[in-house]
């Protein structure tokens, strides 16, 4: 596997011609709109390059919140009927040449501790994905997410969980 060291994406240095995860929408967020969503604050990019600034994977993440009704009745009871606020990991995606080595899951584990780590500073209850279609879903559930029962391609996974992860 190549050696790969996940950092906030920097339009500078990251190379990210040649890139490509095999889903074209993904593909065109790298390409033509990540700048945009680093500007304007919608999103921050964190990409998983090798020793010359190529992108090989990357992950998104951005402010949310999961509406009160629509929220697993064991994650809702006890919290107040207002928007419940999360992290969405926006995008995971990685390039065609490091599927199946390890690398999403590295990625979403990087996600994962900088969310645990935000939630720290600010109110997040959960981590949320929107999985792309049943692989990615299947994955995403692998790893202990669970989908949100109004919409089965969105899935969660609570800071209570990830605290069993992360503190030590």
């Amino acid at each position: 596997m190549v050696n790969v060291r996940i950092e906030r994406f920097d339009k500078n240095r990251h190379q990210r011609t040649g890139f490509s995860c095999g889903v074209a929408t993904l593909d065109e967020f790298l390409f033509r709109y990540v700048s945009q969503y680093e500007k304007r604050r919608l999103g921050r990019t964190y990409v998983a390059v090798d020793e010359h600034e190529q992108v090989f994977g990357y992950y998104t993440l951005a402010a949310s919140a999961i509406d009160y009704q629509h929220a697993p009745k064991n994650i809702s009871k006890h919290l107040p009927k207002h928007p419940i606020l999360s992290m969405l990991i926006a995008r995971l995606a990685v390039d065609e040449k490091m599927q199946g080595k390890g690398l999403g899951r590295d990625l979403l584990s990087d996600a994962l501790r900088i969310c645990w780590e935000l939630s720290n500073r600010a109110g997040i209850h959960l981590v949320e994905v929107e999985a792309i279609h049943d692989d990615a879903k299947a994955f995403y559930q692998k790893l202990g997410f669970s989908p949100l029962p109004d919409y089965p391609l969105r899935l969660f996974i609570s800071m209570d969980t990830l605290a069993l992860i992360f503190v030590q």
